[in-house]
């Protein structure tokens, strides 16, 4: 990449105040509207009042003894103003900001003959509205700007529309030109990183040749910059840090921020740590760390870096649920006192999709963290791909833009101005709570790893970096030039850093008595990630979670009211008194209120529950209605939240469109609170096909890799009712693909207290596993799906529901099934007199596989032959293909094994109403005659 496309401004221009009619018309559609123009004029020409005015204080051009500014002088005001509102918009594009370029030197259009004061007096004083200094010349004020805006740090920050915001940018930057005095001790701290990180990449590229470790060479001032990011957050009230990163450098930051021991990295670099018996585990640098570190300062912080898979910036969300988790847990509301921090590939962070939903979440109520501080670890080629085949903006960080977050691009060869950045970027998140990012340009020494040639594809790049020195060998020449330290000083920083490795490697190699600690979780995080395996036997046993009817009652009745003076919408009310009638008697509770009591009776024990998704307040169909909105004021009550005043809050929350960054977001979150129930709602089951990076990476497999756990449930909207291919099934063969050794549950509830039960079980277990759930869509409202008040007072959740309690003897053949369809099955059985006795079992959950019941129930008939599996979705999909195998090792010899329901497809279901409507009907027609042992001449073949 060169300098050009590194500073942004190779092949796209920019306009720029150079010709006074613009500035006149400019001004002129400012007095008739401030708001026709953007902020920063606002700004300017706020600026240019005052100096008209004559104020000396504020502003204005040295004011003729005989009264007024003459035109000329107000015109070379107007230019200055200009040139000074340019310089700090597009000063970063003449920025040197590459290590591996010369100096670009100042664009023609930011000159000031562009502007038209090149013959502007050099001793007459101008008083700009907002500089540092009220009285100065012009060479003075070009001085500034050039050294404050294109040095080794470009400001891009003008697109922030907080007046407020850019003023406190501008004079903490203008103040010191970007370049503030740094003590000697402060430079020796950052050397002395600077050996490390250097160090450590060198150790091993020696003692490992060709073992992938994705060095951090050419970014080595990352490791002084979370350094001093660490030091300073803790001064500004930070007591944890959440990171978050992808492989480059991974392994540095490991070591040398978040204090693994080296012995504990070079043993698994050993490869002397697996389970031949199982598959577990990751490679090392995905693995996730925690620890509690002293600062430069003397200060303790505790670190958190979440482990992530090579899909570079999925873990953002997930970072960002574990931080506000971990925020609601320390009682931190003003998300001062812990700090989100994500690591990004400048290719990865304008690529990947998950960097924009994230941003996104940045300032939402339900799911903000009072800013995160994002670093670009810009090496300037994404694998092979060059910046100009990979994005189409100038920067990779202008994605930002989105939430107007303030950049500093800095040049990753200079570490004063990246310990600048760094102390800059904490001020900011602290004061404003809000995104920053630090744009860290700089380069990769070796190719994508070390096994790759990466001069097949950049021979000039990597040609310029051989012969490019380190940056801790030239700024160790910095230093000796200054006389802070001699040349023998920094050989010294190298060796006994060296030392330290060794003394390490002979410890790992048995040459020393070997101490390889293993990593403390500080006390404060241990709550966080606990971590317990469960046993076949610890998931088969049965947990009681009934709830008095009388508590039940009561909680009916305090959701059901509103405040008085609240006016809730017609409809609502109808819906809240049916509710109150629901558990009169024997009770008739439909799946939205079952639900509701869910929630309601773990927030009465004290557990918060986290309950999100898109018009998850509503539903999507209507049928929750955890918040009211006042049908006059548009205010909403949350009536889940006055149940008692020593209940869990319960926070049900709309997300944006976004099921990836959402979904992440949550399973962060659930990992950080295990005693909280955490839920994520699809608006449809197949919505969460944008998700399935995390519930490939995280949801299925993040207990096997990384021993972590959560209680995380999915709802996702199933069954076929005519409504097409999108909206009918959630693609539970896919969620059962991903089922093994106990990883995740998945259930499919036919009734609301079976989907009560299921929920409750989550936080009544010694052990933590996700939840797949398939709800229902039409059953929301069929009279048929309710479920009296015994069902939740005194029962718990059962695996397979039998059907038939008399005359089993008498039964050949049933039905197994799960889901909607047994209505469709039961509403045929009562029309259909010669279909009467056929039972109809229901496997409410697939997975972990109910082997002991199944075995119990089948045993229980004991003259069965056969059964007969019926699902609506196609024969590739839904549970058969899972459940085949299951049933034939209970089933005994002479039983047989039949499918009914729709054959093969490519898609999950028609997209004509009609036909679906007959296919139905036909599955529902050819279980039942089965069972029944009729023969209907129409059935489907599944080829």
């Amino acid at each position: 990449m060169s300098q050009q496309e590194a500073s942004g401004s190779s092949k796209f221009s920019f306009a720029t105040a150079t010709n006074v009619a613009f500035l006149e018309r400019m001004y002129a559609a400012y007095k008739q509207d401030p708001n026709s123009v953007d902020v920063t004029w606002q700004q300017f020409f706020a600026g240019y009042d005052f100096a008209a005015a004559g104020d000396p204080l504020v502003g204005g051009t040295s004011v003729p003894s005989g009264g007024g500014a003459t035109p000329a002088e107000d015109h070379d005001t107007a230019k200055v103003e200009a040139f000074i509102n340019a310089y700090r918009r597009l000063g970063h594009l003449s920025a040197h900001l590459n290590p591996l370029a010369s100096a670009p030197g100042i664009a023609a259009d930011m000159l000031p003959a562009a502007h038209g004061l090149q013959t502007v007096s050099p001793v007459r004083l101008f008083h700009p509205a907002n500089l540092p200094e009220r009285a100065m010349t012009f060479p003075d004020i070009n001085a500034l700007l050039s050294s404050t805006y294109c040095g080794r740090i470009g400001a891009d920050f003008r697109e922030v529309n907080d007046i407020a915001t850019v003023t406190w940018l501008q004079d903490q930057m203008e103040s010191c030109r970007n370049k503030p005095t740094l003590s000697v001790q402060e430079k020796k701290q950052i050397l002395h990183k600077l050996a490390q990180a250097e160090g450590f990449e060198q150790f091993l590229g020696r003692r490992y040749i060709g073992t992938k470790r994705f060095s951090l060479e050419g970014l080595d001032t990352l490791i002084p910059l979370l350094d001093l990011v660490a030091a300073d957050g803790v001064k500004l009230g930070v007591e944890e840090i959440c990171l978050g990163m992808a492989h480059r450098g991974r392994l540095n930051v490991l070591v040398n921020f978040l204090g693994k021991s080296y012995e504990l990295m070079l043993n698994q670099f050993e490869g002397t740590e697996y389970n031949p018996y199982d598959i577990d585990g990751d490679v090392k640098y995905h693995m996730g760390f925690a620890s509690e570190v002293g600062t430069m300062n003397g200060d303790r912080v505790r670190l958190y870096l979440s482990p992530n898979p090579s899909h570079l910036e999925v873990v953002n969300p997930v970072v960002e649920g574990f931080a506000r988790a971990r925020q609601r847990l320390l009682g931190d509301s003003e998300r001062r006192r812990v700090l989100p921090i994500l690591m990004h590939g400048d290719a990865s962070f304008v690529g990947q999709g998950t960097v924009a939903e994230t941003l996104n979440l940045s300032q939402l109520t339900g799911y903000t963290t009072g800013g995160t501080l994002h670093i670009i670890t810009n090496n300037q080629i994404g694998f092979t791909t060059e910046p100009t085949e990979s994005r189409s903006t100038n920067y990779s960080s202008d994605i930002a833009k989105m939430i107007r977050a303030p950049v500093l691009h800095v040049n990753a060869d200079d570490p004063e101005a990246v310990n600048w950045c760094g102390r800059l970027a904490m001020e900011f998140r602290q004061k404003f709570q809000r995104d920053i990012i630090i744009d860290l340009i700089g380069y990769r020494r070796h190719g994508h790893n070390e096994g790759d040639e990466p001069a097949f594809t950049q021979p000039l790049m990597y040609r310029n970096i051989a012969a490019h020195p380190t940056v801790f060998k030239s700024y160790g020449d910095q230093l000796v030039a200054e006389g802070v330290l001699t040349a023998a000083d920094v050989e010294k920083e190298a060796t006994e850093f060296r030392d330290v490795m060794q003394a390490a490697y002979d410890a790992v190699h048995g040459k020393k008595t070997p101490q390889i600690p293993a990593p403390i979780i500080p006390a404060s995080l241990q709550k966080s990630l606990p971590y317990k395996k469960a046993s076949r036997e610890d998931v088969a046993r049965p947990v009681e979670t009934g709830v008095a009817a009388a508590q039940l009652r009561d909680i009916v009745q305090k959701v059901t009211q509103v405040p008085t003076g609240f006016t809730p919408h017609p409809k609502l009310a109808r819906l809240l008194e049916n509710r109150q009638k629901m558990v009169e008697g024997k009770g008739a509770v439909d799946w939205g209120l079952g639900e509701l009591l869910a929630l309601s009776t773990l927030a009465l024990e004290g557990h918060h529950v986290r309950f999100t998704g898109q018009d998850a307040q509503r539903g999507t169909f209507t049928s929750r209605h955890a918040v009211y909105t006042d049908f006059q004021t548009n205010q909403r009550y949350e009536p889940l939240n006055h149940l008692s005043a020593k209940q869990g809050a319960v926070n049900v929350i709309n997300s944006p469109l976004s099921e990836q960054g959402c979904l992440g977001f949550e399973f962060g979150y659930s990992v950080a609170d295990p005693e909280g129930f955490v839920a994520w709602e699809a608006q449809f089951g197949d919505f969460a096909n944008g998700a399935q990076i995390v519930i490939d990476q995280f949801l299925s497999a993040s207990e096997a890799k990384w021993k972590q756990t959560c209680s995380l449930v999915l709802l996702l909207p199933h069954g076929h009712e005519g409504q097409g291919p999108e909206h009918s099934s959630a693609r539970p063969e896919r969620f059962l693909q991903l089922c093994g050794n106990l990883n995740i549950q998945v259930v499919i509830p036919s009734t609301p207290a079976q989907h009560y039960h299921a929920l409750r079980r989550q936080l009544h277990r010694e052990f933590r596993k996700p939840l797949v759930v398939m709800t229902p869509k039409s059953l929301l409202r069929d009279p048929l799906c309710v479920s009296p008040l015994a069902d939740f007072e005194s029962s718990r959740f059962q695996e397979v529901l039998d059907d038939a309690t008399a005359g089993k003897d008498k039964v050949e053949r049933v039905v197994f099934c799960s889901g909607k369809i047994y209505y469709d099955l039961i509403k045929a059985r009562t029309e259909q007199k010669e279909y009467t006795g056929v039972p109809i079992i229901r496997l409410e959950q697939l997975y972990p596989f109910p082997y002991g019941q199944m075995e119990a129930l089948l045993g229980s008939y004991p003259h069965l032959s056969e059964i007969i599996w019926a699902q609506e979705e196609p024969q590739n999909m839904g549970g058969w293909n899972f459940v085949r195998g299951r049933l034939l090792e209970v089933l005994r010899s002479n039983q047989k094994l039949s499918y009914s329901g729709r054959k093969n497809s490519g898609t999950p279901a028609e997209g004509s109403a009609k036909a679906h409507e007959l296919e139905q009907k036909r599955i529902i027609q050819d279980a039942l005659a089965r069972a029944s042992g009729l023969v209907l001449k129409a059935s489907a073949t599944g080829k």
